[in-house]
Protein backbone atom coordinates (compact mmCIF):
# COMPACT_ATOMS: atom_id res chain seq x y z
CA UNK A 1 0.00 0.00 0.00
CA UNK A 2 1.92 3.46 -1.26
CA UNK A 3 -0.81 5.79 -0.40
CA UNK A 4 0.45 9.36 0.64
CA UNK A 5 0.52 8.70 4.37
CA UNK A 6 -0.49 12.61 4.73
CA UNK A 7 -3.23 12.06 3.16
CA UNK A 8 -4.77 9.14 5.51
CA UNK A 9 -3.85 11.72 8.16
CA UNK A 10 -6.36 14.25 6.39
CA UNK A 11 -8.81 12.26 5.89
CA UNK A 12 -8.80 9.95 9.23
CA UNK A 13 -8.53 13.86 11.04
CA UNK A 14 -12.19 14.19 8.99
CA UNK A 15 -13.51 10.87 10.51
CA UNK A 16 -12.55 11.82 13.76
CA UNK A 17 -13.97 15.25 13.97
CA UNK A 18 -17.04 13.67 12.39
CA UNK A 19 -17.30 10.93 14.88
CA UNK A 20 -16.38 13.20 17.80
CA UNK A 21 -19.00 16.09 16.59
CA UNK A 22 -21.66 13.10 16.43
CA UNK A 23 -21.11 12.52 20.31
CA UNK A 24 -18.69 9.38 19.67
CA UNK A 25 -21.72 7.42 17.73
CA UNK A 26 -20.84 5.24 14.24
CA UNK A 27 -21.11 7.27 11.39
CA UNK A 28 -23.05 6.45 8.07
CA UNK A 29 -19.51 5.21 6.91
CA UNK A 30 -20.69 5.05 3.24
CA UNK A 31 -22.11 8.51 3.49
CA UNK A 32 -18.90 9.88 4.55
CA UNK A 33 -16.89 8.42 2.57
CA UNK A 34 -19.03 9.51 -0.46
CA UNK A 35 -18.71 13.19 0.74
CA UNK A 36 -14.61 12.57 1.55
CA UNK A 37 -13.85 11.38 -1.75
CA UNK A 38 -15.73 13.62 -3.40
CA UNK A 39 -13.14 15.57 -5.70
CA UNK A 40 -10.78 12.66 -5.51
CA UNK A 41 -13.46 11.07 -7.73
CA UNK A 42 -13.86 13.91 -10.13
CA UNK A 43 -10.68 13.72 -10.64
CA UNK A 44 -10.08 9.99 -11.14
CA UNK A 45 -12.87 10.15 -14.09
CA UNK A 46 -11.49 12.79 -15.46
CA UNK A 47 -7.88 11.17 -15.45
CA UNK A 48 -10.27 7.82 -17.23
CA UNK A 49 -11.96 9.74 -19.65
CA UNK A 50 -8.41 11.92 -20.73
CA UNK A 51 -7.39 8.33 -20.83
CA UNK A 52 -9.49 6.59 -22.88
CA UNK A 53 -9.95 9.75 -25.45
CA UNK A 54 -6.17 8.84 -25.43
CA UNK A 55 -6.15 5.34 -26.00
CA UNK A 56 -8.56 6.27 -28.81
CA UNK A 57 -6.83 8.65 -30.35
CA UNK A 58 -6.67 7.01 -34.18
CA UNK A 59 -10.42 5.66 -33.63
CA UNK A 60 -11.57 8.17 -36.45
CA UNK A 61 -9.33 7.04 -39.36
CA UNK A 62 -9.69 3.16 -38.44
CA UNK A 63 -13.52 3.74 -38.46
CA UNK A 64 -12.88 5.09 -42.19
CA UNK A 65 -11.40 2.60 -43.28
CA UNK A 66 -13.60 0.03 -41.52
CA UNK A 67 -16.66 1.64 -43.47
CA UNK A 68 -14.09 0.92 -46.43
CA UNK A 69 -13.50 -2.50 -46.22
CA UNK A 70 -17.05 -3.72 -45.12
CA UNK A 71 -18.26 -1.55 -48.35
CA UNK A 72 -15.88 -3.38 -50.09
CA UNK A 73 -16.64 -7.03 -48.64
CA UNK A 74 -20.62 -6.41 -48.96
CA UNK A 75 -19.95 -5.24 -52.61
CA UNK A 76 -18.32 -8.16 -53.80
CA UNK A 77 -20.24 -10.84 -51.84
CA UNK A 78 -23.70 -9.25 -52.16
CA UNK A 79 -24.89 -11.75 -54.68
CA UNK A 80 -23.39 -14.59 -52.96
CA UNK A 81 -26.28 -16.42 -50.59
CA UNK A 82 -23.84 -18.66 -48.76
CA UNK A 83 -21.88 -15.80 -47.68
CA UNK A 84 -25.50 -14.32 -46.19
CA UNK A 85 -24.28 -15.02 -42.87
CA UNK A 86 -20.56 -13.73 -42.74
CA UNK A 87 -22.76 -10.52 -43.95
CA UNK A 88 -25.12 -10.08 -41.33
CA UNK A 89 -21.51 -11.06 -38.52
CA UNK A 90 -19.52 -8.19 -40.53
CA UNK A 91 -22.51 -5.87 -40.01
CA UNK A 92 -23.32 -6.17 -36.57
CA UNK A 93 -19.17 -5.92 -36.09
CA UNK A 94 -19.38 -3.01 -37.99
CA UNK A 95 -22.26 -1.68 -36.21
CA UNK A 96 -21.07 -2.22 -32.77
CA UNK A 97 -17.70 -0.52 -33.83
CA UNK A 98 -19.52 2.76 -35.05
CA UNK A 99 -21.79 2.83 -31.48
CA UNK A 100 -18.56 2.87 -30.15
CA UNK A 101 -16.96 5.40 -32.18
CA UNK A 102 -20.42 7.63 -31.06
CA UNK A 103 -19.62 6.71 -27.93
CA UNK A 104 -16.22 8.02 -27.99
CA UNK A 105 -17.44 11.18 -29.50
CA UNK A 106 -19.80 11.97 -26.38
CA UNK A 107 -17.72 11.48 -23.87
CA UNK A 108 -15.21 13.90 -26.00
CA UNK A 109 -17.74 16.19 -25.69
CA UNK A 110 -18.58 15.42 -21.62
CA UNK A 111 -15.27 16.29 -20.43
CA UNK A 112 -15.06 19.56 -22.45
CA UNK A 113 -18.34 20.91 -21.20
CA UNK A 114 -17.94 23.41 -18.90
CA UNK A 115 -21.66 23.21 -17.06
CA UNK A 116 -21.26 19.78 -16.19
CA UNK A 117 -20.92 20.06 -12.33
CA UNK A 118 -20.78 16.43 -11.79
CA UNK A 119 -19.26 12.81 -12.40
CA UNK A 120 -22.52 11.45 -13.05
CA UNK A 121 -22.73 12.44 -16.52
CA UNK A 122 -18.87 11.53 -17.32
CA UNK A 123 -19.17 8.30 -15.30
CA UNK A 124 -22.20 7.32 -17.51
CA UNK A 125 -20.10 8.10 -20.69
CA UNK A 126 -16.91 6.60 -19.81
CA UNK A 127 -18.89 3.70 -18.70
CA UNK A 128 -20.57 3.55 -22.51
CA UNK A 129 -17.33 3.80 -24.35
CA UNK A 130 -15.97 1.09 -22.18
CA UNK A 131 -18.68 -1.67 -22.52
CA UNK A 132 -19.08 -0.96 -26.27
CA UNK A 133 -15.18 -1.48 -26.33
CA UNK A 134 -15.94 -4.83 -25.14
CA UNK A 135 -18.28 -5.85 -26.54
CA UNK A 136 -16.45 -5.16 -29.88
CA UNK A 137 -13.49 -7.23 -28.98
CA UNK A 138 -15.57 -9.98 -28.43
CA UNK A 139 -17.46 -9.80 -31.37
CA UNK A 140 -14.06 -9.48 -33.52
CA UNK A 141 -12.54 -12.43 -31.60
CA UNK A 142 -15.79 -14.62 -33.03
CA UNK A 143 -15.77 -12.99 -36.22
CA UNK A 144 -11.80 -13.51 -37.32
CA UNK A 145 -11.86 -17.31 -37.20
CA UNK A 146 -14.77 -17.84 -39.76
CA UNK A 147 -12.70 -15.48 -42.77
CA UNK A 148 -10.90 -18.56 -42.92
CA UNK A 149 -14.28 -20.40 -44.83
CA UNK A 150 -14.38 -17.81 -47.60
CA UNK A 151 -11.46 -18.35 -49.25
CA UNK A 152 -13.02 -17.12 -52.36
CA UNK A 153 -12.64 -13.37 -50.48
CA UNK A 154 -9.29 -13.50 -49.44
CA UNK A 155 -8.56 -10.20 -50.63
CA UNK A 156 -11.07 -8.19 -49.00
CA UNK A 157 -11.17 -10.30 -45.80
CA UNK A 158 -7.65 -9.73 -45.32
CA UNK A 159 -7.47 -5.85 -46.37
CA UNK A 160 -10.49 -5.80 -43.20
CA UNK A 161 -8.82 -8.21 -40.98
CA UNK A 162 -5.92 -5.74 -40.92
CA UNK A 163 -8.20 -3.02 -39.82
CA UNK A 164 -10.26 -5.26 -37.60
CA UNK A 165 -6.84 -5.79 -36.01
CA UNK A 166 -5.69 -2.36 -35.73
CA UNK A 167 -8.61 -1.20 -34.06
CA UNK A 168 -8.18 -4.30 -31.61
CA UNK A 169 -5.16 -2.90 -29.87
CA UNK A 170 -6.86 0.05 -29.45
CA UNK A 171 -10.41 -1.39 -27.87
CA UNK A 172 -8.47 -3.61 -25.62
CA UNK A 173 -6.78 -0.95 -23.99
CA UNK A 174 -10.07 1.11 -24.04
CA UNK A 175 -12.04 -1.88 -22.50
CA UNK A 176 -8.90 -2.38 -19.72
CA UNK A 177 -9.39 1.23 -18.68
CA UNK A 178 -12.57 0.47 -17.24
CA UNK A 179 -10.00 -1.24 -14.12
CA UNK A 180 -7.08 1.01 -14.75
CA UNK A 181 -5.26 -0.98 -12.40
CA UNK A 182 -4.98 -4.14 -14.91
CA UNK A 183 -2.51 -1.68 -16.47
CA UNK A 184 -0.11 -1.45 -13.79
CA UNK A 185 3.56 -1.54 -14.82
CA UNK A 186 2.30 0.99 -17.94
CA UNK A 187 4.27 3.98 -17.83
CA UNK A 188 1.67 5.35 -20.36
CA UNK A 189 -1.13 5.15 -17.91
CA UNK A 190 0.79 5.34 -14.73
CA UNK A 191 -0.73 8.58 -13.12
CA UNK A 192 -4.38 6.55 -13.88
CA UNK A 193 -2.86 3.64 -12.07
CA UNK A 194 -1.69 4.89 -9.23
CA UNK A 195 -5.06 7.42 -8.74
CA UNK A 196 -7.33 4.10 -9.14
CA UNK A 197 -5.11 2.95 -6.62
CA UNK A 198 -5.34 5.76 -4.05
CA UNK A 199 -8.83 5.19 -4.34
CA UNK A 200 -9.13 1.73 -3.55
CA UNK A 201 -6.17 2.26 -0.72
CA UNK A 202 -7.54 5.12 1.18
CA UNK A 203 -10.90 3.68 2.91
CA UNK A 204 -9.48 1.14 4.69
CA UNK A 205 -6.18 2.72 5.44
CA UNK A 206 -8.30 5.54 7.02
CA UNK A 207 -10.47 3.37 8.61
CA UNK A 208 -7.62 1.06 10.13
CA UNK A 209 -6.23 4.12 11.80
CA UNK A 210 -9.05 5.78 12.94
CA UNK A 211 -10.42 2.46 14.72
CA UNK A 212 -7.43 1.88 16.46
CA UNK A 213 -7.91 5.83 17.52
CA UNK A 214 -10.90 5.37 18.46
CA UNK A 215 -10.37 2.60 21.05
CA UNK A 216 -7.38 3.98 22.61
CA UNK A 217 -9.75 7.54 23.40
CA UNK A 218 -10.36 5.69 27.00
CA UNK A 219 -6.94 5.77 27.40
CA UNK A 220 -6.43 9.15 26.30
CA UNK A 221 -9.28 11.19 28.09
CA UNK A 222 -7.43 11.06 31.73
CA UNK A 223 -4.17 11.69 29.90
CA UNK A 224 -4.85 14.52 28.16
CA UNK A 225 -6.86 15.79 31.63
CA UNK A 226 -3.42 15.84 32.85
CA UNK A 227 -1.77 17.50 30.60
CA UNK A 228 -4.14 20.55 30.28
CA UNK A 229 -3.62 23.58 33.05
CA UNK A 230 -6.44 25.09 33.97
CA UNK A 231 -8.75 23.83 31.35
CA UNK A 232 -10.79 20.55 30.76
CA UNK A 233 -10.85 18.59 27.73
CA UNK A 234 -14.53 19.21 27.06
CA UNK A 235 -13.68 23.12 26.43
CA UNK A 236 -11.29 21.93 23.56
CA UNK A 237 -11.88 22.86 20.38
CA UNK A 238 -13.36 18.95 18.66
CA UNK A 239 -10.49 19.58 15.63
CA UNK A 240 -8.03 20.06 18.73
CA UNK A 241 -9.31 17.27 20.31
CA UNK A 242 -9.39 15.28 17.38
CA UNK A 243 -5.56 16.47 15.96
CA UNK A 244 -4.00 15.61 19.68
CA UNK A 245 -6.19 11.90 20.16
CA UNK A 246 -4.30 11.28 16.27
CA UNK A 247 -1.09 12.71 17.61
CA UNK A 248 -1.26 10.52 20.93
CA UNK A 249 -1.87 7.44 19.14
CA UNK A 250 0.99 7.82 16.94
CA UNK A 251 3.19 9.17 19.45
CA UNK A 252 2.18 6.27 21.79
CA UNK A 253 1.06 3.38 19.91
CA UNK A 254 2.95 3.92 16.15
CA UNK A 255 6.26 4.52 18.21
CA UNK A 256 6.66 7.82 15.76
CA UNK A 257 9.32 9.84 16.85
CA UNK A 258 8.33 13.07 18.47
CA UNK A 259 9.95 16.11 15.77
CA UNK A 260 7.72 13.81 13.25
CA UNK A 261 4.61 13.50 15.15
CA UNK A 262 4.80 17.67 16.33
CA UNK A 263 5.38 18.49 12.36
CA UNK A 264 2.46 16.36 11.23
CA UNK A 265 0.13 17.79 14.01
CA UNK A 266 1.11 21.53 13.42
CA UNK A 267 0.19 20.77 9.70
CA UNK A 268 -3.26 19.87 10.24
CA UNK A 269 -3.56 22.57 12.73
CA UNK A 270 -2.32 25.27 9.89
CA UNK A 271 -4.75 23.76 7.46
CA UNK A 272 -7.81 22.40 9.64
CA UNK A 273 -8.26 24.73 13.10
CA UNK A 274 -6.00 27.66 12.89
CA UNK A 275 -2.64 29.17 13.61
CA UNK A 276 -3.47 29.77 17.21
CA UNK A 277 -4.17 25.78 17.63
CA UNK A 278 -0.77 25.17 16.28
CA UNK A 279 1.58 26.15 19.89
CA UNK A 280 -1.17 24.94 21.69
CA UNK A 281 -1.11 21.31 20.05
CA UNK A 282 2.88 21.42 19.68
CA UNK A 283 2.85 22.19 23.56
CA UNK A 284 0.33 19.22 24.86
CA UNK A 285 2.38 16.91 22.07
CA UNK A 286 5.83 18.23 23.88
CA UNK A 287 3.97 17.15 27.56
CA UNK A 288 2.70 13.77 26.41
CA UNK A 289 6.29 12.97 24.85
CA UNK A 290 8.14 14.23 27.84
CA UNK A 291 6.14 11.77 30.00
Amino acid sequence: MNISRSKVRQTALCYLYAYLSNASQPLESDLFWTMAQEKERDHYRKAQAKALLHAGRAAADSARLLVERVAALENYAHADMTAAGLREEVERYANQSAAFDAALKALQYCLGDKLRDSTDQLTLCIGDVVRLAAVVVALGRELLPRFADFPMYRQQLDSLTAVMNRRARMLQVCASLAEPLQLAGNKEYAGLVRLAQDLQDLRPAVETLVRNVIAHIPLFEPRLEGLLTNYSTDRLDVVDKAIIYLALYELEESRLEVPIVVSEANALADVYSGSKSAPFIHGVIAAAANK
